[in-house]
Parts: C-alpha cells; structure tokens; sequence
C-alpha cells in the first residue's frame, strides 16, 4: 500500500490535498494501472479508508505537507497515519515493537499473538491477515526479509517524530505530555527519546521546542489548524 499511496499522492502533485485530483488520479487516470473501473475505484476506497485521503482536517493537511517536504520520513509518515485508522495494525503493533532487532518473526506467530487478544477468524483468513501484516511492517521499515522476516533497527525521523507530536497537541496535550499518549506507547517510544527527537525536529525548523530543566514547551509555527497550511 506504501508504494500506492506514492504514486497516487505524486500523480495529484506531491502534498496534493485536493480530494478530487486523488481520487481522480486513481479512478478516472489509473495511475495504479488496475484493469477495470471497479478494482480503480476500490483502490482508491481503501487508501482513503486507511490514509484519509479526503480528510480536510489540520492534521491530514499536516500529513500531505511533510509527504511533500520531508520523503526519506514518508514510511514513518504513512505508518503513523494508517495507525489511527486500521485497528488490526494497531492491535499488531506492541508485538511489532517488542521483538528485538534480528528477531525471525513469522505469520504463524503473529496469528497466534491476535489470537490471544480476541481476534476471531478461520486459521487460513487469520494466517493472510498476519501474512499482509507482516507486509505492511515490512513496507515501513520495522521488518527486513522478502519471505523470512526479521526485527529491523528503528531510526526515526524527525519530521514523523514531529507528525506524532503534532497529533497530541490537536488532542489537547501540552509541554511534556505531549509524550505520554497513547500512540507514543503503542510504538515503545519514551519521553526521553521523544524529547530527543522534538530537539531534533526544532533543529529541522519543524516545531519550536523550548526547555528549562523539567519544564518543556513545544509548539507548531505554520501548522495552524485554523487556514489551509501544513508545516512551513
């Protein structure tokens, strides 16, 4: 899906947040290349349902914008976007972050872990869901391997550090809880490497990031949630 969505989002004209070009790149253009009218408009259905394509909301035109100026972070981008909206990838995640890096993982053991929290399907749907699971990590850079798959090493980017953050201060949180929310946690990320990472993104002229001893003030200068802006 990571490499649809590229494709969709540059055909529209990189950061595009104009709804009907997406929809028409996909649909009326065919930049996925799909052989007829209906899988063109159930692909173009199931991006906007996992990356809210048609979202006119600050933190979707924040999303198109870095896409536009920040690409080696789109993996991350497009991870942490597809996080608020596809319940399955979040309920796979904890289990994602806790491997260690090197650690096989597989489909087998993937469906036995959404088995033990409730998900209920035949063995051989179970076993496709957690095949295209393991897929999606691996499109996003937390897994390495083609058919055997391993815990990759995580670098994040500041410009999806400052997406994150970004999303829980339009949640309402403030200063140092900007890194205590619940999307942080499902990704194992602490408030000291968070910290880390909004320096980084201040150093980046993505957020302004203010700190005195315990005492931290982040803000977003050109994300305003009030016009049609993205970040600067």
């Amino acid at each position: 899906m990571l490499l649809d969505l590229g494709t969709v989002l540059g055909a529209g004209g990189p950061g595009s947040a104009d709804r009907a070009a997406l929809r028409r790149a996909v649909v009326e253009d065919n930049v996925l290349g799909k052989r007829t009218a209906r899988t063109r408009l159930a692909s173009w259905q199931r991006l906007n349902r996992l990356y809210g394509l048609s979202d006119q909301a600050p933190l979707n035109r924040a999303f198109l914008s870095l896409w536009k100026s920040a690409p080696e972070a789109r993996p991350q981008l497009a991870l942490l976007r597809a996080l608020e909206r596809d319940a399955l990838l979040r309920l796979s995640a904890p289990w994602i972050v806790a491997q260690p890096p090197g650690q096989a993982v597989t489909p087998a053991a993937l469906a036995a872990e959404l088995t033990r929290l409730g998900v209920v399907y035949s063995e051989k749907t179970l076993r496709s869901i957690s095949q295209n699971l393991l897929s999606s990590w691996a499109q996003v850079g937390w897994l390495t391997g083609k058919v055997a798959k391993r815990r990759a090493a995580v670098t994040w980017h500041p410009a999806a550090a400052a997406f994150l953050l970004y999303g829980a201060y339009l949640t309402g949180h403030r200063g140092a809880g900007l890194y205590d929310t619940p999307l942080a946690h499902l990704l194992g990320l602490d408030a000291e490497q968070l910290d880390a990472l909004a320096f980084a993104a201040s150093q980046e002229r993505l957020l302004s990031y203010r700190r005195l001893a315990d005492v931290v003030e982040i803000t977003f200068p050109g994300w305003d949630a009030d016009d049609s802006r993205g970040p600067a």
